[in-house]
């Protein structure tokens, strides 16, 4: 990681200040303004803010719900191992943002560890974890990070549970001495 920063991650409420959140993408900005709360409540998507510790300001979120892909969509490779059937269960980070003060400190590298340590926590099952970059620059954030592409001809990304499991055991046991 780029800095230490202190943030500490708790699921959105309206004890949250969202109001001066800027994302250099809108359309990240106007879903955590507009969208975040209803869909929590509507349980579509499960919204996790980053706030710094003395304060409620959102500088940073993400966005988890279970999802499910088409076995058709995916590489020869990435049906290995599988039953045949016409749906595999996934989780789908669907957004990941963090404000435009933020950039360069590392908030969104620490928001996709937090969501894949959440994600293998969860007792439930899925096969892979989805993304859908919003761009080129989020399409290299989750490349950087293992991710690579679901099928051929979609820029949905998609990391196996079993890597993410393996990367957040060797966070949890620290570095190797």
């Amino acid at each position: 990681m780029k800095g230490e920063i202190e943030v500490r991650f708790e699921r959105l409420s309206a004890a949250h200040d969202r109001s001066g959140f800027v994302c250099e993408q809108p359309s990240l900005t106007d879903y955590l303004l507009k969208f975040a709360g209803q869909n929590e409540r509507g349980d579509i998507a499960a919204c996790f803010v980053a706030v710094a510790p003395d304060s409620a300001k959102v500088v940073g979120y993400y966005t988890i719900s279970a999802h499910a892909v088409l076995e058709n969509e995916l590489l020869p490779e990435q049906k290995k191992g599988l039953p045949g059937y016409d749906r595999i269960p996934a989780f789908l980070i669907g957004r990941l943002a963090r404000d435009v003060t933020m950039k360069g400190k590392g908030l969104g590298e620490l928001l996709l560890i937090d969501a894949l340590t959440r994600l293998c926590s969860i007792e439930a099952a899925a096969r892979m974890i989805v993304v859908d970059p919003i761009d080129k620059n989020a399409g290299a954030f989750y490349d950087r990070y293992g991710f690579t592409p679901l099928g051929q001809g979609t820029t949905r990304l998609s990391l196996p549970m079993k890597v993410a499991r393996k990367a957040v055991g060797a966070l949890r046991s620290g570095p190797a001495s």
